[in-house]
C-alpha cells in the first residue's frame, strides 16, 4: 500500500472511530437522562445502579479509545518516513 493509500485508510478509520464514538454519547445521554428521571420519581437505589452503568461504559470507552487514538498515530508515524 502506498503513503497516500495509508494516509486515506488511517483517516477513514478515524471518521469511523468519531462517528462511533458520536453513538456512545448519545446512549450516555440517555442514561443521563433516565437518572435525572429516576431521581426525580424517587427511585434513589435504581438511578444509584443507572449512574454506576453510566460510569462503566464511559470508563471502558474511553479505554478504548485511548487505545484506537495510540494505534492510529503509531500507523500515521510510522508512514510518515
Amino acid at each position: 500500500m502506498n503513503k497516500q493509500s495509508t494516509v486515506s485508510a488511517i483517516a477513514v478509520e478515524a471518521v469511523n472511530e468519531l462517528e462511533t464514538a458520536t453513538g456512545y454519547l448519545d446512549w450516555l445521554h440517555s442514561l443521563n437522562w433516565a437518572i435525572k428521571r429516576t431521581l426525580a420519581d424517587g427511585h434513589d437505589d435504581h438511578a444509584e445502579r443507572l449512574a454506576d452503568v453510566a460510569q462503566y461504559l464511559a470508563g471502558d470507552y474511553r479505554e478504548t479509545l485511548t487505545t484506537h487514538a495510540k494505534r492510529l498515530n503509531e500507523q500515521f508515524d510510522a508512514h510518515l518516513d
